[in-house]
């Protein structure tokens, strides 16, 4: 990035403070015994961000570890535009955020919470750009710096309750198709038929579990909506309504997987449609990978839509002779 003419002067004063605070930085986030979870012993706040992001087991929050560098990406595409913003110090607001940012890592030190700690570091990042490079350059980067959220994984957040809505809704879909069903808390069984001696379940079972709640699905199509919305639409409204769109669509990609996994387990049987834990099946995998099929087809078309795509659905009037 090539920074204009008047801005090399403006870093000479403030070297040795950006120093400082870096090196303030990685002391309380890279080395300050921080957060315990379910471990025996505390770890710093970027150490069990590291261990989240590469953890087999919390493979709900695996797209967080790409955030940082789509962020960074974000800033070196728009290096242009920060060429031309003057640098200078805004201390007070600079001072404000550092205070919050205070404030979230001493809350989450007291009550044992990791994600204040990566809240904490968010708003430090903040408090560093205003104080460094001003508040119009940190307007001009709010985005790849909002963005950033999406990285700190938030294992706290219950499944319990998206996993009754995606079972509740599965078996009124596969009532409606015609797969006779019912609810058995978060499981789905095919309805007994007494007169031809069916027990309940016996066609098929399925078991709507955390990792299958859709909060994976969820998290990682938000993410996408926002960059999308924030690369290819102009207006404030249409980033926002794609945004939100991301939720509906992650629930519908959900229910057509579960849908589809209850019609292989019943035509071809429970080891075809699922397999096991430890090894899921080749049909598994594929209901899994239509989830995205059905949320980022969704999300295209609202994003080709609110680019002006709905005026060529609009019949065209016969121009008069």
């Amino acid at each position: 990035m090539t920074l204009p003419q008047n801005n090399s002067a403006h870093w000479r004063p403030l070297l040795i403070p950006l120093i400082v605070s870096g090196l303030v930085c990685v002391g309380l986030y890279g080395w300050f015994p921080y957060n315990f979870g379910y471990d025996l012993k505390a770890v710093p706040v970027f150490r069990a961000l590291w261990q989240m992001w590469w953890d087999a087991d919390a493979g709900d929050w695996g797209h967080c570890k790409l955030v940082p560098l789509i962020s960074l990406g974000l800033v070196w595409w728009q290096s242009r535009q920060l060429a031309a913003v003057p640098f200078r110090s805004d201390l007070a607001p600079g001072v404000l955020a550092l205070l919050l940012a205070g404030l979230f890592y001493w809350v989450g030190y007291k009550i044992d919470v990791m994600v204040c700690g990566f809240l904490s570091f968010q708003f430090t990042l903040a408090a560093l750009i205003v104080w460094f490079c001003g508040l119009p350059f940190m307007r001009a980067v709010f985005f790849p710096w909002i963005f950033l959220i999406f990285a700190w994984p938030m294992p706290f957040i219950s499944t319990s309750g998206l996993r009754m809505l995606m079972t509740k809704l599965s078996v009124h879909l596969l009532n409606l198709i015609g797969m006779d069903s019912i609810q058995h808390g978060t499981a789905i069984l095919s309805a007994p038929h007494f007169e031809y001696s069916i027990r309940p379940g016996q066609l098929f079972q399925l078991e709507v579990a955390a990792a299958c709640s859709g909060l994976r699905s969820l998290f990682a199509l938000m993410m996408l909506a926002a960059l999308a919305g924030y690369l290819t639409l102009r207006q404030p409204w249409q980033r926002w309504l794609l945004f939100a769109c991301a939720v509906p669509l992650a629930v519908a990609g959900n229910i057509i997987r579960i849908v589809l996994l209850a019609f292989g387990a019943q035509m071809f049987g429970a080891s075809f449609a699922i397999g096991t834990e430890q090894q899921p099946s080749f049909y598994h995998l594929f209901a899994g990978f239509m989830v995205f099929a059905v949320a980022l087809g969704g999300m295209f078309l609202i994003g080709w839509l609110l680019n002006g795509g709905w005026q060529k659905l609009l019949p065209r009037r016969r121009e008069e002779i």
